[in-house]
């Protein structure tokens, strides 16, 4: 169960090519993997951390005081307090990276709306950001490709970023077609 949810979020519903989470700046980005695994790591723990504190507080105190329209608030507060915890021990000397807010911080929400425990909520957000590094080293692939190369005129390598991001999309979601996975029961 666990392999299929991180397969699913990594690969076939993957949060940036299904909402467009940090697209924008994913295709904009100029880092390469180096500078990137810090910030993957301090994503990875800030994530966890935050899911878990989260979750506690949504089921042990808004649940039951009938407040749970305060979820998204009460999420971002422990966000921002593990980032800042976080930045003291790992990130120092880290600049400002594309991921170092936005994204780690939809990934815990999404996690958390999409999941039934705990567990499966850290499993999930684990996969969304895993996702987001896999999408990269695409786009990283991409971009590289595209520069070998002078685009037609008036064509920009970002537009050939997003028609190439658009291609992987169908092709990953092709696979969710009834006819097609029922392929077993004949």
């Amino acid at each position: 169960m666990i392999f299929n949810a991180l397969v699913y979020y990594v690969f076939s519903a993957s949060v940036f090519l299904m909402y467009g989470i940090s697209l924008n700046n994913l295709v904009s980005s100029n880092s390469n993997y180096g500078s990137l695994m810090l910030t993957g790591v301090k994503s990875l723990i800030t994530s966890t951390m935050t899911i878990a504190l989260s979750y506690v507080i949504a089921n042990l105190l808004l649940a039951p005081a009938h407040l749970a329209e305060l979820f998204p608030f009460v999420t971002v507060f422990v966000f921002i307090m593990f980032s800042a915890i976080i930045e003291v021990f790992i990130g120092i000397g880290l600049q400002n990276s594309i991921t170092e807010f936005g994204m780690p911080l939809l990934c815990v929400l999404i996690a958390i709306n999409e999941s039934s425990s705990i567990g499966y909520a850290i499993v999930i957000a684990i996969a969304c950001i895993t996702a987001f590094y896999v999408l990269f080293g695409i786009v990283y692939a991409l971009r590289n490709r595209f520069d070998m190369f002078s685009p037609a005129m008036g064509l920009r390598v970002y537009c050939l970023l997003f028609v190439s991001l658009a291609i992987i999309l169908i092709a990953l979601r092709a696979f969710n077609v009834s006819w097609f996975t029922n392929l077993g029961g004949m």
